[in-house]
């Protein structure tokens, strides 16, 4: 059974609106694809993969980071306080894509880890999951892979396949946006 959402009235407007003002500061409209790497880039959030951060690979956490079952990215402050992510480049591309702007959906929404909590989580080695957090993340990094509008142009034009070729996203996204945004209401809706 689904969770329940937590998002408040009037976020999933709010989030397609934020990832088409995002690509239009980068020069491109809501029907093209953006890479997260470029949005990074433009938020002045530095991205390092798994193998970046560590240099010694016999690491027991370079070892887990590096496993694709068991780490994808997260984002931190890093010493002087700005903001960087470090992903797993073990994951396809459409993947890492997903990793990343999920990740940079975080960062936009100011999200923060309550100081008492990241202290227990690095001295356990722990992980801090806030339930809001995470769907906020979730909604708003699908929004800015692939928007509703872009969404639905390419269902017109492509068949998923194609879609997750165009957008780099996985199949699995593809699925989750078309659900989410209502697409398949709204094209029926159309249709009449």
């Amino acid at each position: 059974m689904p969770s329940k959402s937590l998002l408040e009235r009037g976020f999933k407007s709010k989030a397609e609106k934020i990832a088409e003002e995002y690509r239009a500061e980068l020069g491109i409209s809501k029907f093209d694809a953006l890479d997260a790497f470029a949005l990074a880039e433009h938020l002045n959030v530095s991205v390092f993969t798994v193998d970046d951060a560590f240099d010694d690979k016999s690491s027991p956490h370079y070892i887990s980071m590096s496993d694709t079952t068991k780490f994808s990215a997260m984002w931190m402050p890093n010493e002087d306080g700005d903001k960087i992510i470090i992903h797993n480049a073990n994951h396809s591309k459409y993947r890492q894509q997903s990793n990343v702007m999920h990740e940079l959906a975080h960062i936009i929404r100011g999200h923060k880890v309550p100081e008492a909590h990241a202290k227990l989580c690095a001295q356990y080695n722990l992980h801090y999951f806030n339930t809001l957090h995470e769907q906020e993340a979730k909604h708003l990094g699908g929004c800015l892979q692939i928007t509703t509008p872009g969404l639905l142009w390419a269902l017109k034009r492509f068949t998923e396949d194609q879609i997750s070729e165009y957008y780099c996203a996985s199949i699995e996204m593809v699925k989750y946006r078309i659900g989410v945004s209502g697409a398949n209401r709204i094209r029926t809706y159309q249709n009449k």
